[in-house]
């Protein structure tokens, strides 16, 4: 009986294993992307949550040192973007392995301007920031085309 316990909770971890492991890689390829870029990011003002319909969300918060909230909110779609390129090419060698890709992705810039920050948010769908990455369109393109979700806070 014991062994049969064991057995199946070694069978619940390595199940669940595949999104710990996948998470962590997309995490760490946002933040090397970002560095890249010298954007500096936290990983844990990232979230990537799984979503009822099997889905996924992505969600993370940065912080721009000057008014330039576009560069780095810019930088945020790339990332992302970077991340599911690296899981969909994972994913193509490893067999049986599911890349993680976020329908979608919502991107938060805090701007220290004066004494109240202000915050802004902004939304991206997998296919446009696909675009973005891929060069399909460029980055005033990118931004023309999240602008009906970009709201202040």
């Amino acid at each position: 009986m014991t062994i049969k316990r064991i057995f199946l909770v070694f069978i619940v971890l390595v199940m669940s294993s595949q999104f710990t492991f996948a998470n962590y890689g997309f995490y760490r390829k946002v933040t090397n992307t970002c560095k890249y870029y010298r954007v500096t990011v936290d990983e844990k003002k990232m979230s990537l949550t799984k979503n009822k319909n099997g889905s996924y969300s992505f969600s993370i918060e940065m912080e721009s040192l000057r008014n330039n909230f576009e560069m780095v909110m810019l930088v945020g779609f790339i990332a992302v973007g970077q991340a599911m390129n690296h899981q969909e090419k994972f994913a193509k060698k490893k067999p049986g392995y599911t890349a993680i890709v976020p329908e979608d992705t919502d991107v938060t810039v805090t701007i220290p301007i004066s004494r109240q920050n202000t915050i802004i948010t902004a939304k991206a769908t997998a296919g446009q920031i696909r675009q973005l990455t891929d060069g399909k369109i460029d980055s005033a393109g990118f931004m023309r085309l999240i602008k009906n979700s970009i709201q202040t806070l």
